[in-house]
């Protein structure tokens, strides 16, 4: 086996005639069964980025100790044959994605929820780690989909310039400490009134939207992601005795063969996702049918389910995005109208978009009383990350241990399950509010 280590040594630097030895830090790899330690190519990510910038020994020492931690993470998640990690056994850091990160992100903020390690300590873990991914990709050695970007951050008549935080993201799943304060920002759910302006929601799409008013359904009753959603097909969607089954799976060679800029249309997760069924979305699914016939004059093919009114073409994430903030900007107008102060603040002051459908559709889990196990396996998602963000953070852990093997295979056989016996609990809670 092979673990990261840190070292000290001595370099030579040469100006003029005067020689001096100067102490600095370097990563290597250590074989524990002969001790050997080789030197890694990691090492220019602190020389780079810490001692040609004039860094101090002390600030080399700590980001080369937080890059071996996560990297020693990385080994063990390999040897415990880890689905999300396998892949980097024989292809390295290469193969390094955001993940993998979010993955160790969040295993260190559960372990401030169970208080052996600080809020800050972890924060600066993170903060070692963006820049590392950072330097990783500006190299060109990882090629994971995110973007480079900066902000400024002011105190008072200083000013600096900060990375911004890729594994900030809702669909990374990414545990943060301070989630708290977090939520106050973005939302991720409507609150204890879901069931209302869910409801509500989707009549006013049907008005506003009505070419995407089905993925909205999509979306709230199963969890769907809007890349997922503009991914399917008329084929992806299966009757299944009372309910709908939807086959998700990246259709972009199909529906968008000439869309150059595929960073909104991508498949995260290809699975068979079960949705909570109701009369609502049954209703509206005969709609859409009909309405998708009517297409057929401006565009003749029959895979596409989400089409625009307009060209009768297949509808990006972009396109749906737009149409999606339409239904939110009449949502608000329509709370200001009816004086629903209460909703109306709650909507209107915080950040949110699509991604809410995934939040609302997991609290419609744990109203029915799903552990964190079953709502990570019915959402489809690679781990119970993002699941155990809804929950009680006190049990996180615990439910971790015991949930991996299941989330594994159910995302291995590409099925995301709800029982049988919690849709029947749907059906009675769905006929007392809709």
């Amino acid at each position: 086996m092979e673990l990261y280590v840190v070292r000290e040594y001595d370099i030579l630097e040469v100006n003029g005639e005067v020689e001096t030895y100067i102490s600095t830090i370097g990563i290597g790899i250590k074989n524990t069964r002969t001790n050997i330690i080789y030197p890694s190519p990691i090492t220019n990510f602190i020389k780079s980025m810490y001692r040609n910038k004039g860094k101090s020994l002390s600030s080399q020492r700590n980001s080369a100790y937080a890059v071996t931690r996560f990297l020693n993470y990385i080994t063990r998640q390999i040897s415990e044959e880890n689905n999300d990690f396998i892949d980097l056994k024989n292809i390295g850091l290469c193969g390094l994605g955001l993940i993998h990160g979010s993955q160790y992100i969040s295993f260190l903020s559960l372990k401030v929820n169970a208080g052996s390690l600080s809020t800050n300590y972890v924060n600066d873990q993170m903060q070692y780690l963006i820049k590392f991914y950072y330097w990783l990709k500006i190299q060109g050695i990882i090629h994971d989909d995110f973007k480079i970007e900066y902000k400024s951050i002011k105190r008072g008549n200083f000013e600096r310039i900060v990375e911004v935080n890729p594994f900030d993201n809702f669909e990374l799943g990414t545990i943060l400490t301070g989630r708290d304060e977090r939520v106050l920002n973005k939302l991720s759910d409507f609150g204890s009134n879901r069931y209302n302006l869910t409801i509500k929601f989707i009549n006013i799409a049907r008005n506003v939207a009505p070419e995407i008013v089905l993925g909205i359904c999509f979306q709230f009753f199963g969890g769907v992601r809007r890349s997922e959603v503009v991914n399917l097909t008329r084929q992806s969607i299966i009757n299944h005795g009372d309910g709908l089954i939807l086959h998700i799976r990246d259709n972009q060679k199909l529906l968008f063969p000439n869309v150059k800029n595929t960073s909104d249309i991508q498949v995260k997760t290809p699975r068979n996702q079960t949705l909570l069924m109701n009369d609502l979305m049954l209703n509206i699914y005969k709609e859409h049918l009909s309405r998708l016939d009517g297409f057929k004059r401006k565009n003749n093919n029959s895979n596409v389910l989400f089409a625009s009114e307009h060209t009768g073409l297949p509808i990006t994430g972009k396109q749906y995005h737009s149409k999606f903030m339409k239904v939110k900007k009449a949502l608000l107008n329509t709370l200001s109208t009816e004086e629903n102060i209460n909703d109306y603040l709650l909507l209107a002051e915080t950040s949110w978009s699509t991604h809410i459908g995934r939040g609302i559709f997991t609290n419609f889990l744990l109203d029915l009383g799903l552990n964190p196990t079953q709502i990570a396996i019915a959402r489809g998602d690679r781990n119970i990350n993002s699941a155990l963000a809804y929950v009680d953070e006190k049990t996180a852990i615990e439910n971790m241990k015991v949930a991996i093997n299941n989330i594994r295979e159910a995302y291995e056989k590409r099925e995301s399950i709800i029982n049988s016996e919690t849709l029947k609990k749907w059906r009675e809670v769905e006929n007392g509010y809709f």
